[in-house]
């Protein structure tokens, strides 16, 4: 990879602990937001919203426990994510910012 400062290369290792640590902490306030408030709807909080991560997840429920299970599996997925889009977008500029200089 072409280390060109100018082209705006993201560090992969940089997003995805940014978007694991983002991720996490909205699965993990999901799940305590739901354990002491068992019928909030708002925005994105709902039982329902919590069923399908709880699919995704394994262990995740709207208790102490079942939140940090999700905190864990949140970071996870996040990290994964964040790295993906931090591989593409610098893949996607290669091209780009090689035939430019």
């Amino acid at each position: 990879m072409v280390e060109d400062k100018k082209c705006g290369y993201l560090s992969p290792k940089a997003l995805a602990i940014a978007v694991g640590v983002l991720w996490g902490a909205y699965v993990f306030l999901l799940g305590i937001i739901l354990a002491v408030f068992p019928n909030a709807k708002f925005f994105w909080i709902s039982k329902e919203f919590l069923g399908i991560l709880a699919t995704l997840y394994p262990g995740y429920a709207s208790t102490a426990l079942g939140s940090f299970i999700g905190l864990f599996w949140g970071f996870i997925c996040g990290a994964l994510g964040g790295a993906i889009i931090a591989w593409l977008h610098n893949f996607a500029l290669e091209k780009y910012c090689t035939n430019n200089k």
